[in-house]
């Protein structure tokens, strides 16, 4: 909890609690930079410039040899209620509370309170600066009412709603890992103070790196596939630059370089193994490009309400998010994913078979030949010399041209195996049928449908019906 002060370089600072928070899991922090930097070879700050205090007496003193934001930390799952804090001998910071600080009293007075750190707060994130850049920042209101709508969006495409924190970022000189990092608070250099504090700004030019480490913080790790840790955290980067900004936001989302990775990693094979970042947000942004955002949204939360347990291991992760993605788009995504690479198993295939397959993905006829899907085969109409040979086309495949074959022995998967062969068309979704005659009466007849692309052949099972 921000307190709006801040405790001066080596001063002792006077601390009084109710009795009833004595032990109670509470603690005051000075200095917001919570990253250590004990790990590193070169330093531009020393590598530990927060100290936590436990609460465990009524009155206490709190310090820092090097100064520092104080905070009041509640554990969490607490119910406390309100209390009153008494701080003493402490330095007023610059704090703007979005929607509760007098933008006047901001201008003439508050940004210009002594201390080094500052804070611009809201209901929804809370952003801890050098306090030299906003001395001359006269509407704050406008870069919060833009935070704001960026954090409720991301909030709203995760599904855990209402989202149980305001979310903190604290900009450092030097931080522990990366340009930026998720966490709470989330940590990134002061180089980019200047942006994110700027209303105007933000709304023309947006921020993929901060939309992404607070991505990181909506992603829940059973629904994060394997590989996709830097992956998913790109949704929420992607639809806060699609509609809060209005621009694609990252260069590796350029038309040119989506389609170059695609096409590279479907001429590699498609291995599962190498489906990663960027390659692997492709997946996801065709189906957001046919769905909307919506079935990822209602995917996710089967995740949070629905599940007695999470999937553990690739294949039941994998498996998973293919069936909930599937029935949240309303159709069978599971050829789309198998070309990616997906291991697929039987069991995902039959849960969600009762669904349209999505048949007119990107990747057909570009870089992926799908096979044609047949089932419920059926023989019609049968008499002593005759008989209608039906089947469904639940997937058209690609390019496909279909032949029936039938004949009193099963000729396999070869037509010149058949007596009897007819080319039936291309392929397309739906009921087929071809009557056949000329038949021997009382006679056991078998046959099959096979469709061919560039791929080759793909069979049915052998179906035989009898003559009367």
């Amino acid at each position: 909890m921000s307190t709006g002060l801040y405790a001066a370089p080596g001063e002792a600072v006077n601390v009084t609690f109710p009795s009833a928070i004595v032990n109670q899991n509470v603690y005051v922090l000075v200095g917001a930079h919570t990253d250590n930097l004990w790990g590193k070879t070169t330093l531009d700050r020393h590598p530990q410039i927060h100290r936590w205090w436990y609460v465990d007496n009524i009155s206490m003193q709190v310090g820092n040899s090097f100064g520092g934001t104080i905070y009041v930390a509640i554990a969490a799952g607490s119910t406390l209620g309100e209390f009153n804090v008494t701080i003493e001998n402490a330095v007023e910071m610059p704090w703007y509370q979005h929607g509760i600080t007098n933008l006047s009293d901001w201008q003439t007075s508050l940004r210009h309170a002594p201390a080094p750190s500052a804070e611009l707060s809201s209901g929804f994130f809370i952003l801890t600066v050098p306090s030299s850049y906003i001395r001359n920042l006269d509407d704050p209101d406008y870069a919060m009412d833009f935070w704001d709508a960026a954090l409720q969006m991301e909030h709203n495409l995760s599904g855990y709603t209402p989202w149980p924190r305001i979310e903190r970022a604290v900009f450092d000189v030097q931080i522990s890992a990366g340009w930026m990092h998720s966490g709470y608070p989330f940590m990134a250099h002061t180089a980019s103070v200047a942006g994110v504090v700027n209303g105007t700004y933000m709304y023309e030019n947006g921020d993929w790196g901060m939309f992404h480490e607070l991505g990181h913080n909506h992603q829940w790790m059973s629904s994060t596939l394997p590989g996709n840790t830097e992956t998913t955290c790109n949704l929420y980067s992607m639809r806060l630059m699609e509609d809060l900004v209005g621009l694609t936001g990252h260069g590796a989302m350029s038309p040119s370089s989506r389609q170059s990775r695609t096409e590279t990693y479907f001429n590699n094979g498609a291995q599962i193994s190498s489906w990663s970042v960027w390659t692997a947000l492709e997946t996801h942004i065709q189906i957001k490009e046919e769905f909307g955002w919506e079935p990822f949204t209602a995917a996710f939360q089967e995740y949070y309400y629905n599940y007695t347990s999470q999937p553990s291991g690739d294949s039941a992760e994998f498996n998973q998010w293919a069936i909930q993605i599937s029935l949240n788009t309303g159709h069978n995504l599971m050829p789309y994913l198998e070309a990616w690479g997906f291991p697929l198993i039987q069991s995902s295939w039959d849960a969600v078979d009762h669904l349209p397959v999505w048949n007119t993905d990107p990747l057909r006829g570009w870089v992926y030949e799908y096979d044609t899907i047949f089932r419920d085969f059926n023989a019609s109409n049968i008499s002593n010399n005759a008989a209608d040979l039906e089947w469904e086309i639940y997937d058209n495949g690609t390019n496909t041209t279909l032949t029936v074959c039938w004949g009193l022995f099963d000729g396999g998967n070869s037509t010149l195996s058949w007596t009897n062969c007819a080319n039936v068309g291309t392929s397309t979704i739906g009921d087929w049928q071809h009557s056949v005659s000329g038949l021997a009466s009382g006679q056991t007849y078998h046959w099959r449908v096979v469709g061919e692309n560039g791929n080759g052949q793909t069979w049915t099972d052998d179906q035989s019906f009898i003559t009367t």
